[in-house]
């Protein structure tokens, strides 16, 4: 998409948004875009970069004689050539007119050496010390003057999450042709010597010191043999950099004294202590927040005092006026056939008036909000990295590492987008281990939250233990396998810990809502869509066919009634799908659980095997898919006797 096109002719000033992992790069692109957003995946890898044109007010259209395109690079430590993320940043830096590099500011001592090197590269800057807010809770001191005359660079102080400082740096930027701020930042002498005697070949600084930094795709582009001690000599300019990193930091920030969230933060970390904590927010999100309160408070209320109650009543007295779902229910007119169907279509038991309506709004929307506002609290309060840290050793024994518990917690919310994150992880192992796992055993949101309802309601914490303790015992033990026999080795995992902090209300309401609507967007018109099939397959007898048909194997291997055959037919299509009508059908506690757990080790839904075919190819996608048959149906035969024993 060309942005400029889609807003006038004016030339297109390019800004790149530089900075480490978690520094808040993308709060800074949000608040400086919001329209003419682009997300498309860089070629040659499989990254996702985000585009979009600084939103500007009718009075700085008429005023200012530009366009500013903006690109929220991917994370990265370095600008060089060793991974998908620096190559495909590296490549907008150098043809950028302005960089913004977004800094934490209670993390320097690993931001600045990025800073420094973008810097050293003579290109037109604006730094900016996020998270300044942290540095007065943190008991920080930042003499941000002294560092600004140091580096050469206007260095703003801001809050992105809470706005502030953001409404200076845009300014800044829209007034880069007549501001004085936007200027290269102080080289460094030491590391000049290095790249003068490139730059008089490629006549760019910028590109002389990566070639320097032995970046061997740019000197092959530039017809430019790197000599044998380049790796050596990459090792001496980032050794130049860290020292002087080290000065800045000693000189110009002081850590008064250790905050309480200082030391929870390390409590988290601990083993020990760190477990149990995960333990209690896996219990209290699962458990009490989304199965009880969530599915089992909320989702009950809007089910049967309100939708069952009113909505569809109504609904089907208005239908049945035109299209009765039953020709008997007026016998004292003559309806056609066709009518009568049409009128099961909309209003039937699964129709797409009535029992669709309810399950979107009344059990799927709560389900997701609740996934995914819990989801955000996490985020925003900087738990999700430390559990990341704290789970590594773990997942490192089953082919990954800590990075994955990442797609691992976004597959509660959807195991399709889940899947398409497995594209951060380092190594084809681990990503073949990642998309195995959330394929098999992860529920997503809706399907979790209708679970934990159905389990929470029949016997409280013991269902669901078995139910987790199954699906648990699967996953490491498929993942251990899998280590054994998949060849190759998991990335080493290096990760950064923001601060620990109260969220803020707004920034998770914002995420809360954005994800919840994607996710629901996509959802809706599949589900309208499996309904009307359903309802057709009723209206025709075929639906009964297909049930009766499964009856020996619902029975005779899962012990369960042949109406649970529906939720399985439509689990294929959507996992959410998966617990449709299971409210509605008497089953026992053990059958219950069986079929609870039957349905999370169940298919992958249709929209996950396509991203998996994308993101691997169709004999993997295949492969798990296969699985997936082959390891619920056998774990269900077993758990479904074990519990009949137990009943």
């Amino acid at each position: 998409m060309n942005l400029t096109n889609k807003v006038n002719k004016k030339k297109t000033i390019h800004v790149a948004l530089v900075g480490n992992p978690n520094v808040g790069k993308s709060v800074i692109f949000n608040y400086l875009t919001n329209s003419y957003v682009d997300v498309s995946n860089y070629p040659g890898t499989t990254i996702d970069v985000s585009r979009g044109l600084i939103k500007l007010s009718e009075k700085e259209q008429a005023n200012i004689s530009y366009n500013f395109e903006l690109v929220d690079t991917p994370g990265i430590y370095s600008v060089s050539n060793l991974c998908e993320e620096e190559t495909a940043a590296r490549d907008f830096i150098l043809t950028a007119d302005i960089i913004v590099n977004v800094l934490s500011a209670v993390s320097l001592n690993r931001d600045l050496f990025l800073c420094k090197q973008l810097a050293d590269m003579g290109k037109p800057m604006i730094a900016v010390l996020n998270q300044f807010d942290e540095v007065r809770k943190r008991n920080l001191d930042i003499d941000t003057v002294s560092l600004s005359e140091y580096l050469g660079l206007e260095i703003l102080e801001a809050s992105a999450i809470k706005k502030q400082g953001l409404a200076e740096l845009k300014e800044i930027v829209i007034n880069f042709a007549d501001n004085a701020k936007i200027r290269p930042g102080k080289i460094s002498k030491a590391i000049d010597n290095y790249s003068a005697p490139y730059q008089e070949l490629v006549l760019d600084r910028a590109t002389a010191l990566l070639i320097a930094e032995a970046d061997a795709d740019l000197a092959k582009k530039n017809d430019i043999l790197l000599p044998q001690e380049a790796s050596s000599r990459r090792k001496e300019i980032y050794d130049i950099r860290n020292q002087e990193v080290e000065e800045l930091v000693s000189e110009y920030v002081t850590e008064l004294n250790l905050t309480w969230t200082d030391h929870l933060g390390d409590w988290i970390l601990n083993p020990v202590i760190g477990s149990v904590i995960a333990t209690v927010i896996v219990y209290s999100f699962l458990f009490l927040f989304l199965g009880s309160f969530v599915a089992g408070t909320i989702v009950d209320f809007l089910e049967q005092s309100v939708f069952k109650a009113y909505y569809e009543p109504f609904v089907r007295n208005i239908v049945s006026f035109v299209f009765p779902i039953e020709a008997s229910t007026m016998s004292n007119l003559v309806f056609t056939k066709p009518l009568t169907a049409i009128g099961t279509l909309l209003a039937g038991d699964y129709g797409i008036l009535t029992l669709t309506i309810t399950y979107l709004y009344a059990l799927l929307m709560p389900l997701v909000l609740g996934f995914y506002f819990g989801l955000a609290l996490l985020e925003d309060s900087g738990y999700l990295p430390r559990l990341a840290v704290l789970t590594d050793g773990v997942l490192s024994s089953l082919g990954m590492n800590g990075r994955a518990v990442i797609p691992l917690i976004l597959g509660g919310g959807c195991v399709t987008m889940a899947t398409v994150t497995t594209r951060l992880l380092s190594t084809e192992k681990e990503k073949l281990i990642t998309m195995a796992l959330l394929g098999l055993t992860i529920p997503c949101s809706a399907q979790l939250g209708v679970i934990q309802g159905l389990l929470t309601n029949i016997g409280g914490f013991v269902p669901w233990l078995i139910w987790g303790g199954t699906l648990l015992t699967v996953f490491i033990i498929t993942g251990y396998v899998m280590n054994k026999l998949v060849p190759g080795d998991c990335g080493h995992f290096i990760s950064d810990i923001p601060p620990l902090r109260l969220p803020e209300l707004n920034n998770v309401f914002q995420k809360t809502w954005t994800r919840s609507k994607i996710f629901l967007d996509e959802a809706t018109p599949a589900f309208f869509t499996a309904a009307a099939l359903v309802a057709s397959l009723q209206i025709t007898g075929l639906l009964q066919g297909i049930i009766d048909f499964c009856e020996p194997l619902m029975h005779s291997i899962l012990l369960l009634p042949k109406e649970v055959t529906l939720s399985f037919i439509l689990g294929m299509v959507r996992r959410d799908f998966g617990a449709f009508g299971l409210m509605d059908i008497a089953l026992s506690s053990s059958q219950l659980i069986t079929v609870c757990v039957v349905l999370t080790l169940f298919v992958p839904c249709i929209a996950t095997v396509a991203v998996m075919v994308k993101e691997k190819n169709l004999k993997t996608a295949a492969a798990i898919w296969l699985s997936s048959w082959a390891l619920a149906l056998g774990i269900g035969a077993v758990l479904a006797r074990v519990l009949l024993i137990l009943d």
